[in-house]
C-alpha cells in the first residue's frame, strides 16, 4: 500500500481548476477545502486501496502564500475561514500544467471525482 501526501496549495489549484471549469469564482474558502480533500482521501481508498494525507495546518498555508505568490492571494480571516483566492491574470492552463503536470492519474481522477466535485458545490 502506498502513502499518498496532499499539500494545500496541490489541494488548492485542482479545488480551483475545478470550479473555474464550471463556473465564474476565482476562489475556495478553507472549509470548502478540507471537505473536499477528505473526499479526495475517501475516493483514493475507495478506488486504489491507497492512504492519503491531507498537510493542511497553518504551517503549510503559510508556506504556500511564500512558495505560490504567483498563483495565489489568501485572506487571513481567522482559524479556518481563510479564503484561497486565484490572482486575476492566472488561468486554467497554467494551474493545469503547473499542478497537475506531475501527479498520477488516479489522484488526478480522484481530484476529479464527482463525488469530490460535489463538495466544491458543483454539481454531478
Amino acid at each position: 500500500m502506498m502513502c499518498t501526501f496532499i499539500g494545500i496549495e496541490s489541494l488548492a489549484a485542482n479545488a480551483l481548476i475545478e470550479i473555474m471549469e464550471n463556473s465564474e469564482k476565482r476562489e475556495v474558502s478553507f472549509e470548502t477545502l478540507v471537505k473536499y480533500g477528505m473526499k479526495i482521501v475517501k475516493v483514493l481508498q475507495e478506488q486504489a486501496g491507497d492512504e492519503a494525507v491531507l498537510l493542511l495546518s497553518e504551517k503549510y498555508q503559510l508556506s504556500m502564500v511564500d512558495n505560490y505568490s504567483y498563483f495565489f492571494d489568501v485572506d487571513f480571516n481567522g482559524p479556518g475561514q481563510n479564503v484561497f483566492r486565484l490572482k486575476d491574470d492566472v488561468t486554467v492552463d497554467e494551474l493545469s500544467s503547473y499542478f497537475r503536470w506531475t501527479m498520477s492519474t488516479k489522484i488526478i481522477k480522484a481530484f476529479m471525482a464527482e463525488e469530490a466535485r460535489m463538495e466544491l458545490g458543483l454539481a454531478a
